[in-house]
């Protein structure tokens, strides 16, 4: 019986004595647990005295001065949350199509090259001539109306010019003149063109074999000489060529106009 009683005894304190150790070891791990703020900013809300008291995957729970609250770990700051013991996960690697080769030799490109690149980017960006340092001058708004009024300037002289070209082959060129396009029905007819050839001034690679043929129309009405054509048809000497279309003297072709060739009968 004594045994019975001791062995009682001896099981009864082993129980106490892990309760006891139970108890404590579990307020020692929420010491341990609990934190402490004075402030904790979440967004525009502001907590004070704050004492995190329980932590789980996706949230805490938290005592403040004005009661208590749970908080998402998401919107926790990036301090906090690494004070909490909480780790961000890596940013999620984007996959590339690139294939392996191509990435290995863009690795390769040299530096400096990439560097030199850039740096001419850069200039053009501030308007600087490449390999030169000089600036060009930034467009202003005046700048801008002056380019605009020197434009509209050249247009109504070399309209004025065809005006001429066409006055004076015999063909009243009439108020098409002026309007852009539209001005080569009255050219056409001063160069006595059917007007279908428009068609063919649309017509890509056309268009150039219809700028020849006109050009020499146009001089021929004018009765100038075949260098003044050649003169006429090239973008470079175009403008001084139609100048001279406009402004030169000189008769103007008739229609009923013939070459008397020699050894001919006329001729005799």
């Amino acid at each position: 019986m004594k045994t019975a009683k001791l062995l009682d005894r001896a099981l009864n304190r082993l129980v106490l004595l892990a309760l006891i150790t139970l108890l404590f070891g579990t307020f020692g791990v929420n010491a341990a647990i609990e934190q402490t703020f004075d402030v904790l900013q979440i967004g525009a809300t502001t907590y004070r005295n704050v004492t995190v008291t329980t932590k789980s995957t996706d949230y805490v729970f938290i005592l403040h001065s004005k009661g208590m609250t749970n908080l998402k770990i998401a919107d926790l700051p990036t301090d906090i949350r690494t004070k909490l013991g909480y780790v961000d996960p890596p940013p999620a690697q984007v996959k590339s199509n690139t294939p392996a080769w191509a990435r290995q030799a863009m690795s390769k490109i040299q530096v400096p090259l990439v560097q030199q690149a850039e740096q001419q980017l850069l200039d053009w960006s501030h308007g600087v001539v490449v390999g030169t340092g000089l600036r060009l001058p930034e467009l202003s708004q005046d700048m801008l109306l002056i380019a605009a009024a020197a434009l509209l300037a050249l247009y109504l002289f070399h309209c004025y010019c065809c005006l001429l070209i066409c006055a004076k082959s015999g063909s009243p060129p009439g108020i098409l003149i002026w309007v852009p396009l539209l001005q080569l029905f009255p050219l056409l007819k001063a160069a006595a063109m059917p007007p279908w050839w428009f068609v063919v001034f649309l017509l890509p690679g056309l268009n150039l074999i219809a700028h020849i043929v006109l050009c020499i129309k146009l001089t021929e009405s004018r009765n100038k000489t075949l260098l003044v054509a050649l003169l006429l048809i090239f973008p470079l000497s175009s403008p001084l060529a139609a100048a001279y279309l406009a402004f030169s003297g000189g008769k103007k072709r008739k229609k009923d106009d013939r070459r008397i060739e020699i050894m001919t009968l006329e001729a005799a």
